[in-house]
């Protein structure tokens, strides 16, 4: 892959995502290990979520849309940063 298709991947951030973006944020905390800005399987922009169990009561709590944009439940381990 080069470095033009990595880039290619990533969808670019309007007005909406990063409201979008800023509200998933507070949903990050129990079994919610992260969220991004990623697209939909048509290439749309979609709210991501990685959730430690896609079947908790959390995931299945949170909305269909954030912001207008479609929410994509992914499974993810937590996130770690090294120092």
């Amino acid at each position: 892959m080069s470095e033009d298709d990595l880039y290619g991947e990533i969808p670019s951030i309007d007005e909406r995502s990063r409201r979008a973006l800023t509200v998933a944020e507070k949903w990050i905390g129990e079994g919610i290990a992260g969220v991004a800005i990623g697209a939909t399987e048509d290439g749309e922009p979609a709210v991501v979520v990685y959730a430690l169990d896609p079947a908790s009561a959390d995931v299945r709590s949170l909305p269909d849309e954030c912001e207008g944009l479609p929410v994509r439940v992914e499974t993810g381990d937590a996130f770690r940063t090294e120092d």
